[in-house]
């Protein structure tokens, strides 16, 4: 028998546990006092043992069918098995018996939370809160709750009064860096987090946070700092060596960031995804040789690894390696099908190896997916424009524009088309919606589509825009 789940438990809760096991396998039974069950319960419960769990419930309402001890861990088999409704209903029955009862009125708040009722789980815990036990608990879940309700100043409140009564609260820690993240308070982040682990030196959550404050504002040295603090307490951290990657990476060392990746593969089982990322640093120096070996390395960790699959294509086909770019693509595919990206890759790499007819054919099995995927149309008209069909070209960037956000790459595509089209009327609309983007606007079209700087009127039509908005200085730039 597997006894490591026993080992957090002292040796009289292991041998409860495993002489009710032994009773239910013989089909036997035996007498328990409720002090005793509850203690059998618990352990299921705190080990997620469903099936233990309900065994041990029902034992125990069998013996004491009137335990409202008892009961209240029915009601947490009942939330085990999301069966939020009909722990309410008997959550209401313990609370008309027990009105003051602390773990009743807790785990109302439980249950409203659950039923998505955050204001009566805020006004239940509060309840739960009277007596001052299990206070940081309390504190994090009513901060949990301003969280649903996007009210994100009172949960950093009660995050930070959850880590007064309770510092080793890692909930607490990771959420309360995730408000301060939200709301863009890069200064109050790491004064907090720069406080805490003054008065918690061996916080190692506390270390990361701050690392991560850092980090959000591109402090990255003082970043990397914090996450080798973190990684001086615990030589497993495993995250801390990730985003201790990510900072060299931003830094420009890629030497020490595959180095750091390197420590992050001997502290994890998900060494797939930590292959991956090494290769993502290669690729980005334009190593693609070196990135598809530990694609390949993540692929034989874990062979349905789609995006190292799709990412080993756009490698090969970096290098005009078509063959081996198309296979990987289709194996990509294999994994998942409906995937637009992966498509409109596939389709890319047929139409940059001069294999228009195949392109023809993925760009067609794509576009029923494009309409949640802005760059699927710009490939497409991309790929038409190349083969000068432009007339095909307009029809994928007006049936993209119709509900996008990249609305200045649509349209710099839209002014070239119509410029080779002749379409002179349709080429001006297209520029005026470019100058709706200002200055920006008019650098983008023009380094898009040079030519356009030779066309009087359409230069007329920008220098006007531009002087009635006030800027004068494009000329001289």
């Amino acid at each position: 028998m597997n006894t490591d789940r026993f080992k957090n438990y002292q040796d009289d809760v292991k041998q409860l546990v495993l002489g009710f096991e032994a009773m239910e396998r013989r089909g036997d039974s035996r007498y328990y006092d409720v002090e005793e069950l509850e203690t059998i319960i618990d352990f299921y419960l705190e080990t997620s043992d469903g099936e233990g769990l309900e065994k041990s419930v029902l034992y125990g309402e069998k013996l004491f069918p009137s335990s409202n001890e008892i009961r209240l861990r029915r009601v947490h088999l009942l939330c085990f098995k999301e069966r939020y409704k009909e722990a309410y209903n008997l959550l209401k029955q313990l609370e008309r018996i027990e009105p003051d009862d602390t773990d009743v009125l807790y785990a109302l708040g439980v249950v409203y939370s659950a039923l998505e009722q955050p204001r009566k789980a805020i006004q239940y815990y509060h309840k739960a809160a009277a007596d001052g036990y299990e206070l940081g608990i309390i504190y994090s879940n009513i901060a949990d709750e301003y969280v649903k309700m996007d009210q994100r100043e009172e949960a950093r409140t009660y995050y930070r009064r959850a880590l007064r009564v309770k510092p080793s609260d890692e909930h607490s820690l990771y959420e309360l860096a995730n408000c301060y993240e939200d709301d863009g308070m890069m200064d109050k982040w790491i004064h907090f987090y720069s406080r805490f682990v003054e008065e918690q030196p061996y916080s190692k959550v506390g270390w990361f946070c701050l690392g991560e404050g850092y980090c959000a504002a591109e402090l990255y040295e003082k970043a990397i700092d914090a996450y080798q603090y973190a990684i001086a307490i615990d030589a497993d951290f495993y995250f801390a060596y990730m985003q201790l990657a990510a900072c060299h990476s931003a830094l420009g060392d890629s030497a020490k960031a595959v180095a750091a990746l390197h420590d992050a593969c001997d502290h994890t089982q998900d060494k797939a995804y930590v292959y991956f990322r090494i290769g993502e640093v290669y690729r980005f120096q334009d190593n693609a040789v070196t990135a598809n070996i530990y694609y390949r390395k993540a692929i034989d960790e874990d062979p349905y690894y789609a995006e190292a699959w799709h990412t080993m294509s756009t490698c090969y086909a970096y290098m005009r390696e078509y063959g081996l770019a198309v296979d990987a693509a289709k194996r990509a595919l294999k994994i998942e099908p409906e995937s637009p990206i992966y498509l409109t890759t596939l389709a890319m790499i047929y139409a940059d190896s001069g294999d228009y007819e195949n392109t023809e054919k993925i760009f067609e099995c794509a576009k029923p997916y494009y309409p949640d995927f802005e760059q699927g149309w710009l490939a497409l008209a991309d790929y038409k424009i190349m083969i000068q069909h432009y007339d095909e070209a307009i029809d994928a960037l007006c049936e993209g524009l119709r509900d996008c956000e990249m609305v200045l790459e649509f349209n710099k595509r839209l002014a070239l088309c119509y410029y080779s089209t002749g379409r002179r009327n349709m080429l001006y609309n297209a520029v005026r919606a470019c100058l709706m983007e200002g200055e920006a606007g008019v650098k983008a079209l023009l380094e898009y589509f040079p030519e356009l700087a030779e066309n009087l009127e359409v230069m007329n039509i920008i220098h006007s825009y531009l002087n009635d908005n006030g800027n004068h200085d494009f000329d001289k730039k």
